[in-house]
């Protein structure tokens, strides 16, 4: 049985040629570009179709994107879709995304709250973690009401809880373990 095909490998790859030719940032543009143009469910159809031949789609590629990016990267989506893989697209940009921000010392994370956040919040957010890390913090932010009030913060392997929801789970707890 073959292997499913890993976008993580295509990325170090992809990663590997942007660090030699010194266009990290024009690598992230060019595959911003071709993740967008899979969205298209349309284009992604085409793309997977076993019975167009594999000619065809290479035109139509080099037609909808040739002069929007690189020929590197047209080679890249060529080569995908030759394979029938054109839809990993965007976790291949997902994780370029996260080698560059490891390469310039970025650290991503994540905040969730009950409620959206001020402005003034997410950055005491942003200040907190990159004190806990060291390193510059890209947050993302969402929204889980279950958390009744309070938030959620996730970097690397780090976890703070400082949610209502857990904060009433463990008075459950302590009040159990009492009877």
């Amino acid at each position: 049985m073959p292997r499913p095909a890993s976008a993580r490998r295509y990325a170090q790859a992809v990663f590997q040629l942007a660090v030699e030719y010194d266009e990290l940032e024009k690598w992230l543009d060019d595959l911003t570009i071709l993740a967008d143009s899979v969205t298209s469910s349309q284009f992604l159809d085409f793309m997977s179709q076993p019975r167009v031949p594999t000619a065809t789609k290479l035109e139509v590629i080099r037609e909808s994107l040739g002069d929007s990016v690189s020929r590197l990267a047209l080679n890249l989506i060529s080569l995908l879709a030759t394979r029938n893989l054109a839809h990993i697209l965007p976790e291949i940009a997902d994780r370029y995304q996260e080698l560059l921000d490891r390469h310039q010392g970025i650290e991503r994370a994540e905040i969730v709250s009950a409620v959206p956040l001020t402005d003034a919040q997410h950055q005491q957010a942003v200040d907190l973690l990159e004190g806990m890390s060291g390193h510059e913090v890209r947050l993302s932010a969402g929204l889980e009401p279950a958390l009744i009030g309070g938030m959620i913060m996730r970097i690397g392997d780090r976890v703070v809880d400082g949610s209502t929801r857990s904060k009433l789970q463990a008075m459950r707890r302590e009040l159990a373990e009492r009877r």
